[in-house]
């Protein structure tokens, strides 16, 4: 019997019993419910919709501009006495430069795939929506934590042992750091070149340790490592602040944290889908990218150099903006407020440009621990509301969206959520400057020689490659500098536990 036959036989079989069974079903004949696409990708930008874009109208590698600085703490008395000429005041002029960097994402949709979607969407118009989202995205990252510089490497951690809290026995620890940017915590980009010490306990089998490391200026995070000889490193988690708990001995990578500590922690590490950070003790990990411009974070951190470009912390002029680390610590409450935005954000801003902060940015879990820390006071205000009957109507919960500067004579700051924002960093943004004659239009800028523009590739062949055509190549993107003019009027308070 040949194929064919056999093939017709199966198939009159298969009819018979259709035709003495009846149609139930299990036999298939029913349509297909198909719900409309759904796309479930979150897009909060506030800083990206807050700052200015300005377009340029000269091109150039480099938005420049110049400064007259304040140097009133050097400058001579105003008496001269009798007879005498007065003084000279002293004028500090400083070139300010910001390099202009693309940035953007790509798409690419084959002719197949539009060809297959016809009837339920548009596959062109879907890739495009969806790069746009990324786009837009990693626009808000930039702006707040972009860094063409790289961090200072941290100090050598001091290490703290504890007889109680883990499962470490009487062996030599060494521990690593190394720190991230506000990129590098959103996209793993790298971290700065890592530093390390080393402990032995004498005894015990629970032992646990303490890693504390001086606070670096810029970093969001810092990646912590382990070793058992200081040769061969393993990555032991990430922290939001300069301090870390090691409770075990590793023999090989930990799992990257996730959670409410560390909220959109990249899951990727210089390129390579889900992988955890290294450590590079002997040069920068790529914490500073020189394809980047440099951001808010970036321009309240670096110094400037003679030129007047952001350089590493530490290496040239000081940067002139407030910069202050709890070390893990939490807030605390104090006169109905925030302890510490007065102390460390609100009064040195008050002493050293006589003015106050537009608004805070934070993450939500600074938001929400400021709510709770202020809510939860005995001191709280509680309204209670009649409904329309008349009984009474009690909300619970609350927040706090804004807080008095007092230093400034009473000034309201609102508090801004920003997911761009990691968690344990708090940055105090003036949007405006009182000073006379000041001539800022705007204090934060993104200035773009090409905003937010759309570039179509030819169409595209690559022979025998899942993917390689025909397709429809294209860029979505931007090319611009994020300029500050007064960081002097700034603050970041960092490493909020």
């Amino acid at each position: 019997m040949n194929n064919q036959q056999e093939m017709t036989e199966a198939t009159l079989a298969a009819i018979a019993k259709a035709s003495t069974t009846g149609i139930t079903s299990a036999t298939g004949l029913y349509s297909y419910d198909l719900g409309p696409l759904v796309q479930l990708v979150p897009v909060v930008t506030p800083a990206r919709d807050a700052i200015p874009r300005v377009t340029a109208t000269d091109g150039n590698p480099y938005a420049v501009w110049r400064a007259i600085l304040n140097n009133t703490s050097a400058q001579p008395s105003p008496f001269m006495g009798l007879d005498f000429a007065a003084n000279v005041s002293k004028v500090s002029e400083q070139d300010f430069q910001a390099k202009y960097m693309r940035s953007g994402m790509g798409g690419t949709v084959t002719l197949d795939a539009q060809d297959f979607s016809k009837g339920y969407s548009d596959a062109n118009a879907v890739a495009t929506f969806q790069t746009l989202n990324q786009v837009l995205i990693g626009d808000d990252r930039a702006l707040v934590g972009a860094q063409s510089f790289p961090l200072a490497r941290p100090a050598a951690p001091t290490l703290t042992q504890h007889a109680t809290g883990g499962s470490i026995g009487a062996v030599q620890v060494y521990v690593g750091v190394a720190a991230r940017t506000g990129i590098g915590y959103y996209y793993g980009t790298g971290n700065s070149r890592g530093n390390s010490g080393s402990t032995t306990f004498g005894s015990g089998t629970a032992n646990s340790i303490t890693g504390t490391v001086a606070a670096v200026r810029g970093a969001v995070c810092y990646d912590w490592f382990q070793s058992a000889d200081g040769s061969t490193w393993y990555y032991y988690t990430t922290t939001t602040v300069n301090t870390v708990t090691m409770t075990a001995v590793i023999s090989s990578n930990n799992a990257l944290p996730s959670g409410l500590a560390v909220p959109d922690l990249s899951v990727n590490w210089k390129g390579t889908a889900n992988a955890v950070p290294t450590i590079n003790t002997s040069a920068d990990n790529n914490s500073g990218d020189p394809t980047q411009y440099d951001g808010l974070l970036a321009s309240l951190a670096g110094d400037y150099s003679s030129t007047g470009q952001w350089v590493q912390s530490g290496t040239a002029n000081a940067n002139p903006s407030t910069f202050s680390s709890l070390d893990g610590a939490s807030l605390t409450l104090g006169g109905g407020s925030v302890n510490e935005f007065n102390q460390y954000l609100f009064l040195p801003l008050w002493n050293a440009v006589k003015c106050s902060p537009t608004a805070l940015m934070m993450n939500a879990a600074q938001a929400q621990e400021t709510a709770t820390l202020i809510l939860g006071s005995t001191g709280a205000t509680t309204f209670l509301n009649t409904d329309a009957s008349g009984r009474l109507n009690v909300t619970a919960g609350g927040r706090v969206g804004s807080v008095i500067n007092a230093p400034a004579g009473g000034i309201e700051v609102p508090i801004e959520v920003h997911p761009s924002v990691p968690p344990g960093t708090i940055v105090a943004r003036t949007d405006r400057v009182p000073f006379p004659q000041a001539n800022v239009s705007n204090v934060l800028e993104y200035r773009a020689l090409r905003d937010t523009y759309r570039y179509d590739y030819a169409s595209a062949r690559l022979a025998n490659t899942a993917g390689g055509g025909p397709r429809v190549d294209y860029e979505i993107e931007s090319l611009g500098a994020f300029v500050n003019r007064a960081p002097v009027a700034m603050a970041v308070l960092s490493n909020v536990g």
